[in-house]
């Protein structure tokens, strides 16, 4: 398991080098790393004036823990989440109608990564979960999400169902994503301010939850096979709503 504080493998390390290098506070690298493929890493450290300390040995896994380290790890600070305004602000700088993704205690780190890379790859404008019971912005999540949490903007909010609302009088319209219940996908208009909720592995949406959403979709599945994975499933809505949304501005 890896430790707080640090992001660890060669492509997370970049990205934060890259877009954050004010949260990075030092660079590790273990003795005999690949050096050639870790020349990017060095240079982007010393252009910004970030040290780097070489460990031997074991060290490493000391450090951050038994995970796919690659030989490089760097220390950071804590995660910076951002509020629901700031996601709405961003969709207007764009001059684009909101696309937000929220997650219903979504505890799998894997998944949340997953989740985080489809949003950020289809053209969510932010996406946020609860502060209970739910995964958190992890070195193992940013390893996930192949650096997508180093620019997608992401919130925690205490109520995920006053949230929902909270974002219903801004005019952003949600939709729960279930399994054989409300309409097709294809059938959702996401061109409109939308924001799209995913459930939790295995149980899906919460009753409140799904209540509190103005309606509800699911993924027709012809070949009767049993509900999609939750990332699977938030990267299928949201490449809907994507596809919508570039046939709608060409």
């Amino acid at each position: 398991m890896s430790k707080p504080g640090f992001l660890y493998g060669y492509h997370p390390v970049l990205e934060a080098l890259r877009s954050r290098p004010d949260e990075v506070q030092r660079l590790y690298v273990a003795s005999g790393a690949r050096q050639n493929r870790l020349r990017d890493v060095f240079s982007l450290a010393e252009r910004q004036g970030i040290a780097v300390v070489e460990l031997a040995g074991h060290a490493m896994d000391d450090l951050v823990g038994r995970v796919a380290h690659q030989g490089v790890a760097a220390e950071v600070k804590a995660f910076a989440y951002v509020e629901l305004e700031a996601m709405l602000t961003l969709a207007s700088e764009r001059g684009e109608a909101p696309l937000l993704v929220a997650l219903d205690q979504i505890q799998d780190p894997g998944n949340l990564g997953a989740i985080i890379r489809s949003a950020f790859a289809l053209g969510a404008h932010g996406l946020f979960f609860p502060t209970s019971r739910a995964a958190e912005v992890t070195p193992t999540v940013v390893k996930a999400s192949a650096g997508a949490s180093n620019h997608l903007l992401i919130g925690r909010v205490v109520n995920l169902s006053r949230a929902i609302n909270e974002l219903k009088d801004a005019g952003v319209w949600s939709v729960g994503a279930v399994m054989g219940e409300g309409e097709p996908i294809e059938r959702v208009d996401w061109t409109m301010p939308t924001l799209l909720v995913v459930g939790s592995e295995g149980h899906g949406l919460r009753r409140l939850v799904g209540e509190t959403c103005d309606r509800l979709a699911h993924i027709p599945m012809p070949g009767g096979l049993g509900s999609l994975n939750a990332s699977v499933a938030a990267a299928i809505c949201l490449y809907e709503a994507n596809r919508q949304r570039r046939g709608s501005s060409s």
